[in-house]
Parts: C-alpha cells; structure tokens; sequence
C-alpha cells in the first residue's frame, strides 16, 4: 500500500540532471509525487479522513497529500494530544533490521490512538507482533482484504499493515499472528459476497472476530453470531441451537468451521430454514474423518449442499510456491471444478422459485418497507409475483452465479410466469442478454420471438410499472439481438420503439434505454448514408437527456434524509448518455470529411457500460486461455 521509505522522493538535483538530464529528473519526481498520492490514498481509503500522527520531518509529501484528502496531519515529535471526538491515527515506518527495544520505545507516543498504520521492511514477524500485542494494539478487523492475504507470510508481516487499539477485550482471533491469518481471510473472502443491508448470521470458529470483520469490509445492515457464552466481545448473539431466530429471517451465512450440536448434515437443515428465500451461503469446513462434525469429502459435501442450495462456486486455499511457510492465496473456482484441498469452502444460494408463494413476506432489506412509502424504483414486493427473483436473477452484482445456473433460472421463470408479469419480463431481459453476451445468433431470433409476445401485450393505463419498464428495456435488446441477427430494418424499427417509449412512467433512470435506442439508431443511419436522419435521432437523444434531468426528482429519490444510493449516479449516466449525443451533433460537420475521425469524438463506451465491461472480461479470460 505504501513504498519504503528509501523509495519515498529518494531522488537528487546533481548537475548531470540540470540540462539534458532535466527531463529525466522530472519524470523520476512526478512518478514520486503519483506514488505518494496512491500511497496517501491507499490510507485514507482504509481508514478515512481522520487525525493522523506521522514524522513530518521524513515524510512531508506524504503529509501533504494527507492533508489534501482531508485529513489533519500532526508531527509525532511535538505531541499529539486526544479530542474526544472522531478517530485518531498514527503512521509509523520502521526500517530497523529487526523489533528491539527500539521499536516498542517508537510504539509509545501511539498509546491514544486508535488506528496505527505501520510500515515495515521485512523484518520477522513474530518479534513485531509481540511488541505490537503487548503495547495494546491488535489487527484491524478491516485490515486484510481478500488479495493482501499473500503478503500475510509466517516470517514476514506485508509492506503495510493497519492494527486497532484494543477497546474493552481482545478479539480472539484478531489478538494473534500467523495462526490467525487463514481464518481472517476466509472471513475476508465471505465479505465480498455480503448484500447492501444484509441481515447476516456467523457460525463458527472465531465468530465475534468473524462479526467484526464483516461489518468493517461490507454494507451488512446487522450480523447476529453464534456464541457459546466464552467471549464477551459486545454485539447480537444466539445460542447454537438459534432458539430466538425466526425462519427465514436471514439473508447471509456465514459458517466457517461451524458448531454442530448433532451433525453436519442437521446443521444444513437449520441453515436452510433460517434463510430467506433470496439467501445465500458461504460455508467451510476442513475436510473430516468420517465422523458426523463434518463432511468426510467434497463429494459428500457438495451433494449435500445440492440437496438444499444451488451451488454457485468454491475457494481454494493454496500455497503459491514451494515453501510451506510462505504466500498462501485463496481463489474461487467452478462449484462442480476437481481440486485436491482438505479446506471445503462453498458458496451457494437458496433457490428463488421455492418463494413463489410467499410474496407477502418479502422485504428488500436495502430498501425496507419500515422506513415509509417506497418509490415505485424499488417497490419489489408489488411489482412481482416473485419477488424473491428480484436480487437473486435481476440485480447485477448480487445475483445467481455462474452465468450458466442465471440463464437456467431465467429459462424456468419464463415457462412458470404469467405471460403479463415484471417476471417475466426480467426474465427474458435477463436470457437475451445472455444470447446478446455470447453472441449466439442462433438463438437471436427465439428470443425476439418471446420480446414481440410481450411487447406485444395491450398498453393500459393500469399496466404495472415495472412491466412498462421491461417492456422499453425490451425493445432496445430486440434492437441489439435483430444487429446480432444481421437484421438491420428491424433493429432501426425496435430502436424506434424503445426512443419514443414513454421512459416518465416508471423513472427518468430508464432513459438510459431510449437515449441508447436514438444513439445505436444514429449510427445505422449514418453507416446506411443516411446522415439526417441520424442528426435527428441524435437531437432526440440529447433532448431526452434534457427532459429526464429537468424531471421532478424529489418523489423518485426516496425519504428525505435516505436518498436512494443509486439514483444520482444513474442519472449522472442518463446525462452522460445525452452528453454524447450533444458531443455528436456538435462533431458532425467531421463526418462528412472523415467518417473516423467524426467517432473518435465519441466516446461509445459510456452506451452499456456494465455490457462493455463485461465484453471485455470474457476476451480477457479468452486470451488467458490461450
């Protein structure tokens, strides 16, 4: 996170470097100054903007870039008094070739803060940790994310390393060294598959210090852990038994090692009925030896977890080279992939269909019904039939995993749902995106067959909103699916649909759709030898930008005070959108000089990013193939 001392502006004006050397010189500071900005930046991302203590004698570039990004910078040398507000921080480099005397002494002047960032340089990791522990300092909870866990080695701590003041007990786990370090980053990894506003069980080994970590790496809204009654770290407990949860009251397990009163397989059982029907799983055991504690093999417990869940994929654990003591990783693989490891590690979902009778209990927990009327943005519970299929199959980001197990589910969704349903509509967005992505002409027109029955369907004013926004996101994929299909007339007529679609009637965030619709138009147009036509479909997109930007927002974007997070963002792309039709028009005398250089101006990327992005992923993994 930060370099080395000796590296921080370890650059010098000799005379060889005043003249024709200047320009080298230059370019060494301005690499110095970047890396001094990632350096400062890298903190405050970890720990926000705060009070932070440094030695400004040996680092007053990084002092100043600290103070730019809001913190207030003192000098540890002339003291460092508390406040008794908001979190204080000290930055400490220590290039001593090992932890002696020295380093506790430098410890000191740290005592009342609550945060240390320490810089080291390899020196052995036992020894620092011993002074550290004894000092009263213990690993920050947020400390390690899923990627640091190599620079965690048994002889070494990495560059950086941030640890907290301890507050009451030591975690049990936190309080430790090398032997603590494959079970933080387990938890590490769980986080990342925590949702905005989770409501999230722990069960397991070190599960207050598994708690913590969870609310330090992610948006969980509240974790509640299993506690056998031997730490008395703070926070929502329940006995093993889960007596005082209710079921399917739980949106995430976490289970790693997990306490099991009777058997592993039971275990499954209680988790799949705390689970709410969106839910998902991460859980992990070190493979057993046939008693019931846990699975005896991945076979046993993969079949298991099928039984209950759909799997979605597993994590390794490994050594990255020869030394058994040194960098150890984890990554993710295919569910069902072979891979020699005793640690069984699994993530897997609830299957949505199974809530399709209990729609009434259903409650986003980003977006719950207890904070009042919700916009019609997020209303999920009345806007489908399901709506458990909402984060499981709609929402990017949070749904079902892999690509393949998503399009099943959108497969089944569309034989099951009513044929006027927001279902159903998403479901098909969902499967001809999916055609669109891996470029199966073939199956292009199947899938416009299902897009024309649901357009199709009469407009009446009482048509649920969600399905008028399927409808218009609808006719701009037929519009993309008719391009992979060679079929341009079409593509042009579905274009056309989707840029005069009434986008008022849900939210000016589907704009994005019909400004996409007159851009993609625009360029048929001009690649036919059309170029009025497409000046006016560009004119209509940056007016439609204009239209949605001046809507009346304040009914759209939630309470007062609890904003909808999204909703200024996407209408940051709406008119970003527009920007690039207006950039167009303002650009299209070039064309008739140089087709190329009139889009170069234009910058295509900003029409579908998330699809762009997801292009460019899939080439990628082409290209690491080979």
């Amino acid at each position: 996170m930060v370099n080395q001392p000796s590296t921080l502006w370890a650059y010098s004006l000799d005379p060889s470097e005043t003249c024709g050397g200047g320009g080298r010189f230059l370019r060494s500071a301005a690499v110095e100054i970047r890396v001094t900005i990632q350096n400062a930046n890298a903190i405050v991302q970890r720990i926000g903007p705060c009070r932070i203590a440094l030695d400004q004698a040996a680092f007053p570039e990084l002092s100043r870039e600290l103070a730019l990004m809001g913190c207030e910078t003192a000098d540890i040398a002339t003291g460092f008094p508390p406040r008794p507000h908001g979190l204080t921080a000290g930055f400490l480099s220590w290039t001593q070739p090992c932890a002696n005397r020295a380093f506790a002494a430098a410890l000191r002047p740290f005592d009342g803060m609550d945060v240390l960032v320490l810089q080291s340089d390899g020196q052995e990791r036992r020894s620092l940790e011993g002074d550290l522990f004894a000092a009263g300092w213990q690993r920050h909870p947020g400390g390690m994310m899923p990627g640091e866990y190599p620079g965690w080695t048994a002889a070494t701590l990495p560059g950086v390393s941030i640890w907290q003041r301890v507050r009451g007990s030591r975690g049990e786990w936190l309080g430790k060294g090398v032997e603590a370090d494959a079970l933080i980053a387990r938890y590490a990894t769980a986080a990342t598959h925590v949702r905005p506003g989770d409501r999230v069980l722990v069960d397991g080994i070190g599960a207050a210090d598994g708690a913590s970590i969870l609310m330090a790496s992610s948006r969980a809204g509240s974790v509640v852990r299993v506690d056998d009654g031997q730490t008395s770290a703070g926070g929502e407990t329940v006995n093993e038994r889960f007596d005082r949860l209710a079921d399917e009251s739980i949106d995430l397990i976490v289970a790693i090692e997990p306490a099991v009163p009777a058997d592993w397989l039971a275990r499954l059982d209680d988790y799949a009925r705390l689970l709410k029907y969106d839910g998902r799983i991460v859980i992990g055991w070190r493979q057993g030896n046939g008693d019931a504690k846990r699975p005896a093999s991945w076979e046993d417990f993969s079949d298991a977890v099928s039984d209950r869940f759909l799997p979605e994929k597993r994590y390794v654990e490994t050594a990255l080279g020869p030394d058994p003591q040194g960098a150890r990783a984890i990554f993710p693989i295919e569910a069902d992939q072979v891979a020699a490891t005793d640690w069984l590690m699994l993530v897997a979902s609830v299957n949505p269909l199974l809530g399709a009778a209990h729609a009434q209990g259903y409650d986003h927990p980003g977006f719950p019904r207890a904070r009042g009327p919700l916009p019609a943005l997020v209303d999920f519970g009345s806007a489908y039939d399901n709506p458990w299929l909402y984060r499981s199959m709609v929402q990017m980001g949070e749904r079902l995993g892999p690509d393949v197990k998503l399009a099943r589910l959108a497969e089944c969704v569309i034989e099951d749902s009513r044929e006027d349903s927001a279902d159903r509509g998403a479901a098909i967005a969902v499967l001809g995106y999916r055609v669109l992505e891996m470029r199966r002409g073939d199956l292009a027109l199947s899938m416009l067959a299902l897009i024309e029955a649901y357009v199709g369907l009469p407009l009446t004013d009482d048509m649920p909103v969600h399905v008028r926004r399927w409808r218009i996101s609808l006719a701009f994929l037929a519009g993309r699916l008719n391009e992979l299909a060679d079929d341009r007339a079409s593509a042009k007529r579905w274009y056309r649909a989707a840029a005069e679609a009434d986008w008022s009637g849900f939210s000016p965030l589907l704009a994005t759709k019909s400004i996409a619709a007159t851009f993609f138009e625009a360029r048929i147009h001009l690649a036919d030898g059309d170029p009025q036509t497409a000046l006016a479909c560009f004119r209509q997109g940056a007016d439609t930008a204009l239209k949605a930007a001046a809507f009346p927002h304040d009914r759209q974007m939630g309470p007062d005070g609890q904003p909808l997070p999204f909703y200024l963002q996407e209408l940051a792309e709406v008119i970003d959108m527009g920007s690039q039709c207006a950039n167009a028009l303002a650009h299209f005398p070039l064309w008739q000089r140089d087709p190329g250089l009139f889009w170069r101006q234009v910058d295509i990327r900003r029409f579908g990013l998330a699809s762009w992005a997801r292009d460019l992923e899939r080439e990628n993994e082409r290209l690491r193939a080979a």
